[in-house]
C-alpha cells in the first residue's frame, strides 16, 4: 500500500502544482501587467494634464495680451491721425488742440499715465500727465527732450500705420526712478502731416501694472516661469529673478536661441529641450508683428506623477498578489477534484444520454459505414422505425442515388482523418422521398490512436432556411435594380442592408453604414417627434409613410419620401423593417421656391401700399411742421421760456418720426462698393462716443484682425449699424457687477453657402423677451413709450437687400459675460446678385 500509495500521491501532488502555476502565472502576469498599464497611463495623464494646463493659461495669456495690444496699438494710431490732421494749424492752435484731446483720452482711457507728442528732433511739445486719476498737462518750461530715448529713436523711424511698442520698465522722471515702482510700457507711432511729411511722434506710457495684474488673475503661479518677447525678440516680461518684484525689468535676451528658432518656426504648441517643457504660441498684431508668450518650467515636475502613483497605488496590488495567490490555491485544489470525479463517469453513457435528448437529429455510422444509433428525433424527421435503421448503410438509406458515390467517398476519407467538423451540410432522404438538408457537427471516437472507430452526426434541418435564403436571393436582385433607394434595419433599428441606389444618393459605401442606424444621415433639423412616432407606428406593427429631411456623406442636406414597413413571421412578429424612399429634394426645391416667391410678391404688394399711404401722409405734414417750427423758433428768439423749448423738442421729434416715415416709404437706392467692415464699424462706434459718454455706457470695441473686404452699400450698412448700435446705448443698465457697458465685435465664420462676416452688438440691459425676437422687426412695432417702430425695420429691410441676416436674443452667462441683449448681423462677402453679375436692388 506505502510503495503504490507515494507515487500517486506524486502524481496527484505534480497534478496540483501543475494547476496551481497554470493559473497563478497568468494571473500574476496580468496583474503586474495592468499595474504597469495603469502606471503609465496614470503618470501619461498627470503630465498630459500639466501639459494641457500649460496650454489652456497660454492661450487666456494669449488673449489677454492681443487685447491689451490691439488696445494699445488702436490708441496710439487714433492719437497719430489725430495730430496729423491738426500738423497744419499754427504751432499754438496745435499745441492748444493736442491738449485738450490728450486730456480728453486721458479721461476715457484710464490705462494711461502720459500721453505725449515729441517732435522730429525730440522735443517734449505737450505732455499730459494722469496721477491717481488727476489729468494737467505739463507746464513748458517742465518739458524734456527725449531724443536719446529708446523709445522715441524706434517709434520716429516707424512708417504709416505702424505702433513700436517697448519692453516694460520703470518710469523714469529726471534721472531718477519714479517711486513708487511703476512698470511702464511705451506705445509710439509717428504722426505725419497731410503731405505726408513725418512731423513727430506721439508715446503713451501704459500702466503695465494692469496687464501684471491679468496676468495673475489668470494664475498668480503661472507667471513665476512665463516670458513675453515682442516682434523683435526682446523679453518685455519675464520672471523675476528675486522674490521682491512678480516680474524682470532687464530687456537683455532672456530664452535660449535655440528655442526661440524652434518656437518661430513652429508658432504655437509645445516641445521639450533638455530638462524643460516648452509651451509657447504667438499672436499677430496688424501694427505691431508677431509676440510670442513662453512657459517654461522643469521635468523634475512630471517626478510628482509618479511618487503620487507608488504612495496610493503600490499596496493596493501587492494585497491583489496575495489574493491571487489564495485564490489559486483553492480553485487548483477545487479542478484537480472536479477533473478525477469526471475520469470515473462513464463517457458512453453521458454521451448517449446527451443525443437522446437533444432536439437535433443525431446518428453514429462505425468504420464500415452501418449505422449504431440513432435518436427520436431522427428518426421522426426521416419516418423509420429504429429497427429499420441501426446495422443499415448510410449512404445507401439516406442518401439519393445520384449523390451516392461522393457520400461514400466522402465518409470513408473523414474516417481515415479523424478530423472533427465543425459545420458541414448534408442531405438525407426520407422513407417517403423527402429531401432534407442538415447542417452537421461531427465528432470521432478512436480504438487507441489509430484509425477513427466511429463517426457521430449532430444536425439541424435547414431546409426551411435554406430555401428561405434561397427565395432572399431572387428578392435581393429585384431590389437591386430598383430605381429607389432601399434600406432594411433590424427590430433594433441595426442597418443589414442598402441597395447601390442608397450609395450613390448618400455618397457612403456599404462596408460605412453596414451595422450602424441610421441617425448618422439625421440633419438635426426635424423634430424628435417625428421619429418617436416613426417607431411608435412599426412597434404596433404599422406602415409608416413620411419625408427626410437628411444629410449625405459629403455635408450635402436632401429630402426623402419614405414608406417603412415590418416584415413579419406567422406569429405576427417582426423580423425587419424595410424603407423605400424616394429622392425629392429638387421638388421640395422647386415647391419652396414658389412659395417664397409668393411671400415675396404678397409682401412687397403690401409694404408697397403701406409706403404709399406713409408717403402721401408723411409728405403732407412736413411742410406744416416746417411752417410751425419757423414760427417758434422766432418766438423764441424773442421770448426765452420753458414752453416753446417744449414745444421745438415735440416739433423736433415729429420731425424724425416723418424722416423715419420717409425712410421706410421710399425704395432704396444702393451704390455698393467693397468695404473693410472693421474700419465701417469702428467709424460708427466712434461717433457714438458722445451719446455713449452722456449716458454713461462704457463701450468695448474688438474687431477680428485680417477680415475679407465685404460688397455693400457703405451709407445704408452705417445707417443699420448706428441704429441698432444706438439701441444698444440706449438699452444698456447698471448690473450688480458692472456698468452700463456696450461690448461690439466683429468676426468670420465658413457655412455651408460661403464665407459670412458676423458683427455681434452686446449690451448688458434687460434681456429682450423671447416671444419678441421677430416681432420687433414688424413696421411699427414698438416697446418705447416714443418712437415709430420702424428702426428695426429699416435695419432688416437693407440687411434683408444685402442678402444678410440679424438675429436678436437673449443672452444668458452661458453665452457671454453677463446677461442681456444681442444682436447679430451676417453679411455674405459677396451677395449671389454680385456672383451672377447683378446689381443689388
Amino acid at each position: 500500500m506505502d510503495e503504490l500509495g507515494a507515487p500517486r500521491h506524486f502524481v496527484k501532488q505534480r497534478q496540483f502544482y501543475t494547476e496551481l502555476l497554470l493559473w497563478l502565472i497568468p494571473g500574476w502576469m496580468a496583474i503586474l501587467g495592468l499595474m504597469l498599464v495603469h502606471y503609465f497611463l496614470s503618470v501619461h495623464n498627470e503630465q498630459q494634464y500639466a501639459l494641457h494646463n500649460e496650454r489652456v493659461i497660454v492661450e487666456l495669456i494669449e488673449e489677454v495680451l492681443d487685447d491689451s495690444l490691439s488696445s494699445m496699438s488702436s490708441d496710439a494710431k487714433l492719437l497719430s491721425y489725430m495730430a496729423g490732421k491738426q500738423a497744419d494749424a499754427p504751432a499754438a492752435q496745435f499745441k492748444a488742440n493736442l491738449t485738450d484731446y490728450f486730456i480728453q483720452l486721458a479721461s476715457n482711457q484710464s490705462s494711461y499715465d502720459q500721453v505725449r507728442f515729441i517732435d522730429t528732433s525730440g522735443r517734449e511739445i505737450v505732455r499730459v500727465n494722469n496721477v491717481d486719476n488727476r489729468i494737467h498737462a505739463v507746464d513748458e518750461q517742465h518739458l524734456q527732450n527725449k531724443s536719446r530715448r529708446y523709445y522715441f529713436q524706434r517709434s520716429v523711424e516707424l512708417a504709416p500705420d505702424k505702433v513700436y511698442i517697448s519692453p516694460m520698465d520703470l518710469n523714469v522722471e529726471g534721472g531718477k526712478i519714479q517711486q513708487p515702482l511703476n512698470p511702464t510700457i511705451r506705445v509710439g507711432a509717428s504722426v505725419f502731416g497731410r503731405d505726408q511729411q513725418r512731423t513727430g511722434v506721439v508715446v503713451l506710457n501704459y500702466k503695465a501694472r494692469q496687464l501684471i495684474d491679468k496676468l495673475l488673475t489668470i494664475s498668480p503661479t503661472f507667471i513665476q516661469h512665463l516670458f513675453i518677447l515682442n516682434p523683435e525678440g526682446i523679453a518685455v516680461i519675464q520672471p523675476a529673478s528675486s522674490s521682491e518684484s512678480a516680474f524682470s525689468f532687464n530687456p537683455e535676451g532672456a530664452v535660449d536661441p535655440q528655442v526661440l528658432g524652434l518656437i518661430n518656426r513652429e508658432h504655437t504648441g509645445q516641445l521639450q529641450l533638455g530638462e524643460s517643457f516648452f509651451t509657447f504660441t504667438q499672436t499677430d498684431t496688424a501694427s505691431n508683428g508677431n509676440w510670442t508668450i513662453i512657459s517654461v518650467f522643469p521635468e523634475q515636475r512630471m517626478n510628482l506623477a509618479r511618487i503620487a502613483f507608488t504612495d496610493r497605488y503600490l499596496w493596493l496590488y501587492i494585497a491583489a498578489l496575495a489574493l491571487l495567490l489564495l485564490l489559486a490555491v483553492v480553485f487548483s485544489r477545487y479542478r484537480l477534484q472536479a477533473r478525477i470525479l469526471r475520469q470515473k463517469q462513464r463517457y458512453e453513457q453521458q454521451f448517449r444520454h446527451i443525443l437522446e435528448n437533444i432536439q437535433l437529429a443525431a446518428v453514429s455510422v462505425n468504420a464500415e459505414g452501418r449505422v449504431v444509433f440513432c435518436n427520436d428525433f431522427f428518426l421522426n424527421m426521416v419516418g423509420y422505425r429504429r429497427e429499420e435503421v441501426i446495422g443499415k448503410n448510410w449512404v445507401k438509406t439516406f442518401t439519393p442515388k445520384e449523390l451516392q458515390p461522393q457520400a461514400a467517398k466522402a465518409l470513408t476519407q473523414a474516417l481515415e482523418q479523424g478530423t472533427d467538423q465543425p459545420r458541414a451540410e448534408g442531405v438525407v432522404q426520407s422513407q417517403s422521398g423527402e429531401i432534407h438538408i442538415l447542417s452537421w457537427t461531427s465528432t470521432f471516437s478512436r480504438i487507441h490512436q489509430g484509425q477513427a472507430d466511429a463517426v457521430t452526426f449532430v444536425g439541424e434541418d435547414v431546409t426551411e432556411q435554406q430555401m428561405t435564403k434561397d427565395e432572399l436571393q431572387r428578392l435581393s436582385h429585384a431590389v437591386e435594380q430598383s430605381q429607389n433607394s432601399v434600406m432594411i434595419t433590424d427590430v433594433s433599428g441595426r442597418i443589414v442592408y442598402v441597395n447601390p441606389v442608397f450609395c450613390e444618393l448618400t455618397g457612403y459605401g456599404i462596408d460605412e453604414v453596414m451595422g450602424r442606424t441610421p441617425k448618422f444621415l439625421q440633419s438635426g433639423e426635424m423634430p424628435e417627434d417625428s421619429y418617436q412616432a416613426l417607431w411608435l407606428a412599426l412597434q404596433d406593427g404599422r406602415e409608416w409613410r413620411g419625408e427626410f429631411h437628411n444629410r449625405k456623406k459629403n455635408g450635402e442636406m436632401y429630402w426623402e419620401r419614405a414608406r417603412i414597413s415590418p416584415v413579419k413571421n406567422i406569429e405576427g412578429q417582426a423580423l425587419y423593417y424595410v424603407a423605400v424612399k424616394q429622392d425629392i429634394t429638387e421638388e421640395k426645391r422647386l415647391a419652396g421656391e414658389v412659395e417664397r416667391q409668393m411671400r415675396e410678391r404678397i409682401q412687397h404688394e403690401k409694404l408697397a401700399a403701406v409706403g404709399k399711404v406713409v408717403n402721401m401722409i408723411a409728405h403732407d405734414l412736413r411742410n406744416p411742421l416746417s411752417s410751425i417750427k419757423m414760427a417758434l423758433q422766432i418766438y423764441a428768439r424773442k421770448e426765452q421760456d420753458e414752453l416753446s423749448a417744449i414745444s421745438l423738442d415735440q416739433v423736433r421729434y415729429m420731425e424724425a418720426i416723418l424722416e423715419d416715415l420717409m425712410t421706410y416709404s421710399r425704395p432704396d437706392q444702393f451704390k455698393p462698393d467693397w468695404l473693410d467692415l472693421n474700419k465701417l464699424v469702428e467709424l460708427v462706434t466712434l461717433t457714438q462716443q458722445k451719446l455713449a459718454k452722456e449716458k454713461g455706457v462704457a463701450l468695448d470695441i474688438s474687431f477680428q484682425p485680417n477680415l475679407p473686404t465685404v460688397y455693400a452699400d457703405p451709407v445704408k450698412l452705417r445707417q443699420a449699424l448706428q441704429n441698432i448700435i444706438v439701441n444698444a446705448i440706449q438699452a444698456a443698465e447698471s448690473t450688480e457687477n458692472q456698468s452700463p457697458c456696450v461690448k461690439v465685435a466683429t468676426n468670420i465664420m465658413m457655412t455651408e453657402v460661403g464665407t459670412r462676416l458676423l458683427v455681434d452688438i452686446d449690451n448688458n440691459g434687460p434681456a429682450i423677451d423671447p416671444c419678441l425676437t421677430e416681432k420687433v422687426f414688424e413696421p411699427f412695432f414698438t416697446t418705447k413709450a416714443k418712437g415709430t417702430g420702424l428702426g428695426l425695420a429699416i435695419v432688416k429691410r437693407i440687411i434683408d437687400s444685402h442678402e444678410g441676416k440679424i438675429i436678436i436674443k437673449p443672452l444668458n452667462q452661458k453665452d457671454s459675460i453677463w446677461q442681456g441683449t444681442r444682436s447679430r448681423i451676417q453679411l455674405p462677402v459677396a451677395p449671389a446678385s454680385y456672383n451672377n453679375n447683378e446689381r443689388i436692388h
